[in-house]
């Protein structure tokens, strides 16, 4: 989401008309209240094919951090502690941790080790993780106690059941490969993926068995009007961009994210996190 000038001035445009002539109020509250207020989003998803024993079964999903300069560690560290309290089994982070400074990414070890679900943290990289330094993004996630799912995927267990958890690597920047992050569900388990950008879905969902995908990307369009929706959306972020979807026999969810890039503003589109409970 790296925004022209006129896409700039289109959005502080839109504020100012969705405003009316207390505009300077309602840029002021977008700029300066709504992106640091995160919030916990409850979100109930039905999977036909979940195993029972996984039923209720609570997954903390959140995306886009993108620490520095805009967004404060203290906007992080809100975050985990969100998440820390809904006690999930499973906390899933869905890349771009940085924006400008990869060296950034070091910044969130020690916020990011305090996540604690029982069964893990799982994590993707986005287009931008990809753009300024991969590998120093995986390491520092390493650092954090998080696991990297880079084109591959994991079993998890509840008690005589298991699902499977996918990974891909970003769609746009980096080496996205489904038939490598499948390759190692046996016996057609219940698959849940995680890929940046909530876009692919239309790619992967005829092709690999996946029940349920969650990813960011959009940010929401940090700025939404009411009945126009998001003004500005990035690449494979522009059909999928907030909520849940049905695609085919499929859903994918999409957070809002942490962050912000571009403009340091949120209006309408409070950074997020997703508090999943999954139902049989």
């Amino acid at each position: 989401m790296n925004l022209t000038r006129r896409q700039f001035l289109r959005i502080t445009g839109g504020l100012g008309i969705a405003a009316g002539i207390p505009g300077a109020v309602e840029v002021g509250y977008a700029t300066r209240v709504e992106p640091r207020h995160v919030v916990m989003e409850e979100r109930p998803i039905r999977l036909p094919r979940l195993p029972t024993s996984f039923d209720g079964f609570r997954i903390a999903l959140f995306s886009d951090l993108h620490l520095y300069p805009f967004t404060p560690i203290q906007v992080v560290q809100d975050a985990v502690k969100l998440a820390n309290s809904f006690r999930p089994d499973l906390v899933i982070l869905a890349g771009d941790f940085v924006w400008l400074y990869v060296d950034a990414a070091f910044d969130l070890v020690p916020v990011l080790s305090q996540l604690n679900p029982a069964k893990g943290t799982f994590a993707v990289l986005g287009n931008h993780d990809h753009l300024k330094g991969p590998q120093i993004v995986a390491k520092a996630l390493a650092e954090a106690g998080v696991q990297l799912l880079s084109n591959r995927g994991v079993t998890i267990q509840n008690g005589r059941d298991s699902i499977y958890l996918a990974g891909i690597d970003s769609v746009w920047t980096g080496q996205p490969s489904p038939v490598a992050a499948f390759e190692n569900n046996r016996g057609n388990l219940t698959s849940i993926v995680t890929v940046h950008e909530p876009d692919f879905i239309r790619y992967i969902a005829p092709r690999f068995p996946v029940d349920l995908q969650l990813s960011g990307h959009s940010h929401g369009g940090q700025v939404r009007l009411p009945i126009v929706g998001a003004l500005v959306l990035p690449p494979w972020g522009e059909i999928y961009d907030m909520g849940l979807y049905k695609v085919g026999n499929a859903q994918v969810y999409t957070t809002r994210g942490i962050g912000t890039i571009g403009i340091d503003a949120r209006f309408n589109c409070p950074p997020e996190v997703t508090a999943i409970t999954l139902h049989a």
